[in-house]
């Protein structure tokens, strides 16, 4: 038992100090540290040395908390200033652009590949959402016009949100519900959650500007 804990810390404590000089190789090379995390992540996997992790649960969990760090990051760093003039342009990105992405993605699996409507969408879901954490580690470095650096990095925050209800709307079997009770259920939980947030966010203004 100590000797399987010794090692779980050897490891985790490699991983990390190869993550810190990731970052600093990453900015000299000037490509997204992200990659550096996949080719690690990838080394250390079933792959590379072996080291086996299929707990879904701890991952979609974890999955949120770095999600919720990274577009918390974003957010503090961005001026709202900025973000105000493409905030629509940023909206329909996230939501219509989404969407196309889905279905464009949905029809090209479902007849190049074969597979049924429902995993071929899946596909589609999954790899329509930009990551945030490469887009603001690129934007951020590149010499673009700052409209479009703000527009791009609004949309990356804000695509997330529907993109990760699609997910879980189609990765579960349906409940025996009819169609327009779930999507229903998805627009209720997309505004009921921007409620909260925009709650949140006063409130941590509130509480940032007398705390200081």
């Amino acid at each position: 038992m100590t000797s399987g804990l010794d090692l779980a810390l050897l490891v985790g404590a490699a991983v990390l100090l190869v993550a810190v000089g990731a970052v600093r190789l990453s900015t000299r090379l000037g490509v997204p540290s992200l990659l550096v995390y996949l080719a690690l992540g990838v080394a250390i996997g079933e792959a590379g040395l072996g080291i086996q992790f299929e707990d879904a649960t701890l991952t979609r969990t974890l999955g949120f908390c770095a999600l919720i760090v990274i577009i918390a990051e974003g957010g503090l760093t961005a001026r709202w200033s900025t973000l105000r003039p493409v905030l629509a342009l940023s909206a329909v990105l996230a939501t219509v652009g989404v969407l196309v992405s889905i279905v464009v993605v949905g029809v090209a699996v479902h007849f190049l590949l074969g597979l049924d409507w429902r995993l071929s969408l899946l596909y589609g879901a999954v790899l329509s959402s930009t990551d945030a954490a490469a887009v603001f580690a690129t934007l951020r470095r590149l010499r673009l016009p700052p409209r479009l650096v703000a527009s791009l990095e609004a949309e990356s925050g804000m695509n997330d949100a529907p993109v990760v209800l699609l997910v879980v709307l189609l990765s579960v079997e349906s409940a025996g519900h009819p169609w327009w009770y779930e999507v229903g259920l998805v627009g209720y939980e997309l505004i009921v959650g921007a409620a909260i947030g925009v709650a949140a966010g006063l409130a941590g203004r509130w509480t940032l500007r007398r705390e200081r």
